[in-house]
């Protein structure tokens, strides 16, 4: 028996691995579903070798598909309208393109297959298709490698850029073939390594762009998009390859993700040149940078720097003001210390301001900084303007802190709290006010210096609100809750300057109750004047009679409500209650001979202290 335990406690912790595995690789994170693992039986060949990493990123980033689940014809040219429609996917606009109509003075419109012309409407208005091919597109034509060039360029946002060249300086024997107007463009491709000549020291302008081709210039191309919703970046920090193939990645913002490896993985390295070279989990180094694509924690493409490699080290922020930034390097004055600091920068960072991925060229002294290191170098900046401008409805007003605190609700629906400076400077609705006159629902403009409140623009939102009194909360800051006619909800503030009439005459808060209908004019929250009517709003009930007791005038009836619980309510009627059987009056004395157990009913009447009394009684079943 002593041999036998081993072997079940060893089976056990099995058991317990698999189930540990199972439940992490069925996480289902944020990023978009993946295409299945990629099988083109037409690449098989070594041949293809080079454009099978390639082609497959493209496949799970949805940007390329096959023409059938099984074949990808890397040999076949692609299509100007393909092309097009590839860029547009490259760039995340899919969605955008959905329903978008050509321009209407578009050349040719009924030449573009309906299932592109999304696509090509968004190409037309981000700049992609301008000039000679906007005004002849030639859809069906096969892309030509030049015009590849000149498509890239314009979705890469730098057609100035190649405009602005002067010298043409190409290396090829073919040039001359590069008709005129393109010239500076494929030069600026080249140069970005979007695409290279041949060895035979050509360029080839006008060969026909093959499939396995533009899926290399589209993985090129990615390199001068953001496309960190899609593609997560990151340095190895710990590889496993045993039972459970995964590994631990330091991502870009800082956060320690785990990746499970399965066997339809790719993993590739990456040399300076842009290609791609089929590699094992065993080659991964800790501290080397990925980009990987994943679907929820399993890996389904890994791409590796493995000439990137920093040794794995602590991780830190730093916060504080910009002082400069040059190539290589920033200077921060540290929040924390107080002291000039010099940072090196990453080869790749990141830099992001104001939510905006931006180049370091575009920081400016005096930004508020917030450093990303990976040991001693920064791999991510995220940058704020020290002057912002932010625009929001009031929640609340704040003086419990040592500075004021305004929380607004964002146009996004987010809230968030700003600490107002001494000395602010307001104007609410054109004129010079006090911090304490911005009330809730102000719509406002604040303007911050270093995440500060200098100055509130405030606008009053002045309300009229009909309805009826739904609770009364009398205390230090009494409220009324009102239902309106259309079943909106609203809760006031009754102040000291709050006018309150009743038949023309003034009453206190205390006098309104339940069920009063009152007609309420309010700057945002807080009540200016209230006009009370004491008068009762008229309550529906539909259900099914379960008994009927004519001697006490009551008709027992269970009704469900809308979450669906079931409740039971007497209703009394009088001689003045109205009888109807459909859309026939009945005699109240005759009730009996109409209404019975079993009959659905809709009664209208009003609630007094907790007991209904029918106006109006309607029998639904009419035979």
């Amino acid at each position: 028996m002593e041999t036998v335990k081993p072997f079940y406690r060893a089976l056990k912790s099995c058991a317990v691995i698999i189930s540990i595995f199972l439940i992490l690789t069925s996480f289902s994170g944020p990023h978009r579903a993946l295409a299945a693992a990629i099988n083109f039986t037409d690449m098989a060949s070594q041949k293809y070798d080079w454009a099978r990493p390639f082609v497959e990123k493209m496949v799970l980033l949805g940007v390329v598909t096959g023409k059938s689940p099984d074949t990808f014809s890397p040999d076949d040219p692609v299509k100007r309208v393909e092309f097009i429609t590839m860029i547009v996917r490259l760039m995340g606009l899919e969605e955008e393109a959905k329903n978008k109509a050509l321009p209407a003075n578009f050349p040719n419109a009924s030449s573009i297959p309906q299932w592109a012309r999304g696509y090509v409407a968004v190409a037309v208005e981000k700049g992609i298709i301008s000039g000679d091919d906007y005004s002849n597109f030639r859809p069906d034509d096969a892309t030509k490698r030049f015009e590849a060039a000149v498509f890239a360029v314009r979705a890469m946002g730098m057609e100035k850029d190649a405009q602005s060249i002067k010298n043409i300086s190409l290396p090829f024997k073919d040039t001359n073939e590069i008709p005129l107007n393109s010239r500076t463009y494929v030069q600026l491709a080249v140069e970005k390594k979007i695409l290279a000549g041949f060895d035979d020291g050509s360029f080839k302008p006008k060969e026909n762009l093959t499939r396995a081709q533009s899926a290399k210039i589209l993985n090129q191309i990615a390199e001068y998009m953001d496309l960190s919703g899609r593609i997560a970046t990151g340095r190895v920090e710990k590889v496993v390859s045993d039972f459970l193939n995964y590994m631990d990645v330091r991502l870009e913002n800082g956060t320690l993700a785990t990746y499970f490896i399965g066997s339809d993985c790719g993993i590739y390295e990456k040399d300076e040149k842009g290609n791609l070279k089929a590699i094992t989990l065993k080659d991964l180094v800790a501290g080397a940078k990925l980009r990987i694509i994943a679907e929820g924690n399993n890996a389904k493409y890994i791409e590796a720097f493995l000439n990137d490699v920093q040794q794995p080290t602590s991780f830190k922020t730093v916060t504080g003001i910009l002082k400069s930034a040059l190539t290589g390097y920033v200077v921060v004055e540290n929040e924390e210390t107080g002291n000039k600091e010099t940072y090196s920068l990453d080869a790749s960072v990141r830099v992001t301001k104001d939510g905006k991925v931006t180049s370091l060229s575009q920081l400016a002294s005096g930004d508020m900084v917030t450093l990303m290191l990976y040991g001693d170098r920064v791999f991510n900046i995220e940058a704020e303007s020290p002057e912002k401008k932010v625009k929001g409805s009031v929640k609340s007003v704040s003086f419990l802190a040592r500075n004021p605190v305004i929380t607004l609700e964002l146009d996004d629906g987010s809230v968030e709290d700003f600490e107002v400076e001494e000395g602010v400077e307001v104007k609410r609705d054109g004129k010079s006010a006090e911090l304490g006159s911005i009330k809730s629902q102000d719509e406002v403009t604040l303007y911050l210096e270093y995440k500060k409140v200098t100055r509130i623009e405030a606008k009053s939102v002045k309300q009229n609100v009909s309805g009826v009194v739904k609770a009364v909360l009398i205390s230090d800051v009494s409220k009324i809750t009102v239902v309106d006619d259309e079943g909106e909800e609203y809760t006031f503030t009754v102040t000291s300057n709050s006018k309150i009439t009743q038949d023309k005459k003034s009453i206190a808060v205390s006098d309104i109750k339940p069920n009063f209908y009152v007609e309420i004019e309010a700057d945002g929250e807080e009540i200016l004047k209230m006009e009370v009517t004491a008068r009762q709003l008229l309550h529906v009930v539909r259900g099914t009679v379960k008994y009927l007791h004519t001697d006490i005038r009551v008709i027992v009836a269970e009704f469900k409500d809308d979450q669906g619980k079931t409740s039971t309510v007497a209703i009394y009627y009088t001689d003045d209650t109205l009888i109807l059987k459909g859309n026939r009056e009945v005699s109240v004395k005759k009730i009996a001979d109409y209404i019975e157990e079993g009959d659905e009913i809709i009664a209208a009447g009003r609630y007094d202290r907790d007991i209904f009394y029918a106006d109006v009684v309607m029998d639904l079943v009419t035979s």
